[in-house]
Parts: structure tokens; sequence; C-alpha cells
């Protein structure tokens, strides 16, 4: 286990609350199970720009529906850097970046209940502190919410297996505001069997080893052209106002348009040919044309490097 610095703060969060954490650069932020058997949502915002936060909808792509120990969880494209390195994860935790969290509307719709927690309402209140609205709240990183999915594509949740004393522990890989949420689904279903219940919560201060793990993320993961900064884009202000209003003379500036399209001879076999033509008749393409280009496209891909070890890290 990596060495951490000295804990900074360690305190007990009730149901049914967040709290908004500034966590530095290195440092660990370790969520752990009192009674066990609790979800909890987590937001995080860069705490020097609100507008980069993290982003699970994207990592759903390389790291599936279920991060795990020694996975990373990138912030938002154009940003698309590294932002929490999972570090520890107890067994019996079982996280999920498919869920949208909980709110209102979803109680009152579902079960007649006007007023009712949610995931939403909650990490609402508590980002209100450092003056982030409800239209701030984004996509959590469910944890210990056991979910499954059917080959139709029905999402359920099952039993939450959590044991008392299991912990998750996040490392920041730059300064950012990380909001822990009780979940406020816990009565009404088995993402925390029908009852709510506290966890506690550790902040840990840097520490040479948790400094350099961060570095060697970074250098890692922090190597695409198109990762692109605020000052590399075109729009750079946030809006001060709600209202949409298109700019006057507003010229867009598309990446590669517009598409120049080349014809490339391809020659076949009369035995490829016929072949091209039974895909024809299958109905796997419009023409002969469209069937050879899709088929030389699967075969690329199916062949192409994925190299995914950029959206992992061993801390050994």
């Amino acid at each position: 286990m990596v060495e951490y610095g000295k804990a900074r703060l360690d305190f007990t969060l009730q149901p049914v609350s967040a709290k908004a954490l500034p966590v530095y650069r290195g440092e660990v932020l370790r969520i752990r199970q009192t009674l066990g058997e609790q979800c909890v949502d987590l937001n995080s915002f860069n705490l020097d720009d609100y507008k980069e936060y993290m982003d699970v909808s994207i990592c759903r792509a390389f790291l599936g529906f279920k991060p795990k120990k020694h996975d990373i969880i990138f912030s938002n494209p154009p940003r698309f850097r590294p932002m929490i390195g999972v570090l520890e994860m107890s067994p019996s935790c079982s996280s999920d970046i498919l869920a949208k969290s909980c709110h209102g509307t979803l109680f009152e719709s579902a079960h007649g209940f006007v007023t009712h927690t949610s995931c939403q309402d909650t990490i609402a209140e508590a980002i209100a502190e450092y003056e982030l609205s409800p239209d701030d709240v984004h996509h959590s990183f469910n944890l210990w919410m056991n979910s499954e999915w059917d080959s139709a594509g029905q999402y359920k949740v099952v039993r939450n297996s959590a044991e008392p004393g299991d912990f998750v522990d996040l490392l920041a890989c730059f300064d950012q505001l990380m909001v822990p949420t009780i979940c406020g689904a816990g009565d009404t279903s088995m993402t925390s069997n029908f009852s709510f219940k506290p966890i506690q919560v550790e902040v840990f201060e840097p520490s040479n080893r948790t400094l350099k793990l961060v570095d060697d993320i970074v250098k890692r993961s922090g190597r695409f052209v198109n990762q692109r900064t605020v000052d590399q884009m075109r729009v750079k202000q946030i809006k001060a106002d709600r209202a949409l209003r298109a700019v006057p003379g507003f010229e867009p500036k598309f990446v590669n348009y517009p598409i120049i399209v080349e014809d490339i001879a391809v020659y076949l076999t009369p035995a490829e040919l016929k072949a091209v033509e039974t895909l024809v008749a299958q109905g796997f393409g419009r023409d002969a044309a469209d069937v050879v280009r899709k088929g030389f496209m699967l075969w690329h891909n199916a062949r192409r490097p994925r190299n995914l070890s950029w959206a992992r890290f061993s801390p050994e």
C-alpha cells in the first residue's frame, strides 16, 4: 500500500448529506463504510476552473461501467486530463459509472414522493457553499453501487454487499473540489439495502510517494495533442447570462471541413467480386464500393493496437 501523508481531515458524513471538500494535488480522499451497505455518489470539479469536472461518461468507453483499483478517472474533453486515480478499493466495492444520480422528479414520478432526498439535490446543496448551482451537478462516480444489466440493455441494482470498514482511496491528480454524498435512493431501493447509513471521510496530505505517483500518471496519460486547455479554445469566457443569442457574423470553423473525398481504385478477383455482390444482396452495404469500404474498416479496426495503459496505473 502506498504511504500517504498525515490525515488533515477525519469526520463522519451523516445521512442524507454531502460535503464539498478541497482535495489538493497528491492528497488522498478516503471514503470508509461505518455500518456497511451504503452507496456513495461522488462529484468532483477542478478547484481553479469548475468547467473542468470529472467525466465518467467518457470513461465508460475504455474503463467499462465499473472502474476498479488502479483505474484513472478523467476530466471532460477537450481537457481530458487524468483527474482521479483509484489507489485502493475494497473487494466489496462494486462501482458504477452508468447510472445517473437520483433526482427529485424520479421519486415523484415513481413513488409519488413530492419531498424526498436525492443525490442531485444533496450535491447541489453541498456545492452551493462554493457558489455552484444545481445545473453544475454532473454524472457521479457511484461507489458501492452493485448494478447489473442484460443483453437487452435493461438496468437494475442488486443487493449492496459493502461491509463495515471497507474503504476506497482516491488520489487527486490536481487541485479539485471533491463531493462525497450519501446516496438519496437508499430507502427505496437495493442501492443501500432500503436504509441510510453514515460514512467516514478522511483526507490525507501528500507524501513524496503520492506526488511521484501523480507525476507518473500525468506523464503516461497527458500525451495527446487534443488535450486542450482554455487558452486554446475559441470561446474562453464563461457566459454570465442564461439566455442564448447568436453572435452576429459568426462563422464556424469545423475541424477538417469541408471534407475532401477521393476515389481509390480497388481491384477484385472474380471470386472476391462475387463475394462482395453476395454481401450487397444480403444488405451489408448499398453497393460494391460501400461493402468494400465497410469491410476494410472493420478489418482495420479489429487489428489496430488498443493500448489502454494510459488509462490505468501501477503504484509499484
